[in-house]
């Protein structure tokens, strides 16, 4: 078996019956993973140290953290604006179905009970994305100031509502949470670290209030006794 290589500034040179082929090598890429917007996610969980952090990345459901995708199948019951709950298959089918929410039309209501009914994440998500793009005038007006507030609380109950999932967050206290998409630099980390990865200082902020949440419990514990 023979390895190709990648030259540069090839010369090539007869010696006797063989040819002599020279070259110089490319230079290797750095393959030290990039923390994402890394300034904000040191300023959102105190557990996490500059230099001395490992990186967590997540995105395929099937992955070893795939639990912490938007696409897992974890139902969330989440109130509407009249305080009545509701159950959502997924937190991606409630976020994109919250795209429409609060619009004076009958067609943006048709639109939620759709995506809540879709068959899968990854249908809510194509759904609601579509419409977004094809008909922007049944989006909320105040979309993009409340998206990561809708995101932040239906995290946050998928994440106390399932113990085991809960203790999965806490389990990586210290380490960054990256969701590896290479294509949504809001809610991902990109390709080289160029997104935003809303997603992951989203959990690795529920996991600094978790981890509050506990030791506040173990204080108050203690002075009990």
């Amino acid at each position: 078996m023979s390895l190709a290589l990648d030259l540069i500034d090839v010369c090539y040179k007869q010696v006797g019956p063989d040819m002599l082929i020279s070259g110089f090598l490319q230079p290797m890429p750095d393959l030290t993973p990039i923390i994402p917007s890394e300034d904000e996610t040191f300023a959102i969980d105190p557990t996490v140290t500059p230099y001395e952090s490992s990186i967590i990345f997540f995105y395929k459901t099937w992955d070893p953290y795939g639990a912490f995708s938007n696409f897992s199948p974890h139902p969330i019951q989440m109130p509407d604006d009249n305080g009545n709950y509701a159950t959502w298959p997924s937190v991606e089918h409630y976020y994109q179905a919250n795209k429409f929410v609060g619009v004076n039309d009958p067609v943006a209501r048709n639109c939620i009970e759709k995506i809540k009914s879709a068959k899968s994440p990854e249908e809510a998500a194509r759904m609601g994305r579509s419409i977004q793009r094809g008909q922007p005038a049944l989006v909320r007006s105040d979309w993009d100031s409340v998206k990561i507030d809708v995101m932040y609380r239906a995290l946050k109950c998928k994440f106390s509502i399932y113990p085991h999932l809960n203790s999965l967050l806490l389990s990586t206290a210290g380490s960054v949470l990256v969701e590896a998409s290479p294509h949504d630099l809001f809610w991902g980390g990109g390709r080289e670290g160029e997104g935003l990865n809303y997603l992951g200082r989203l959990l690795m902020q529920l996991r600094s209030e978790f981890l509050g949440e506990s030791s506040t419990s173990s204080e108050n514990t203690c002075l009990a006794l």
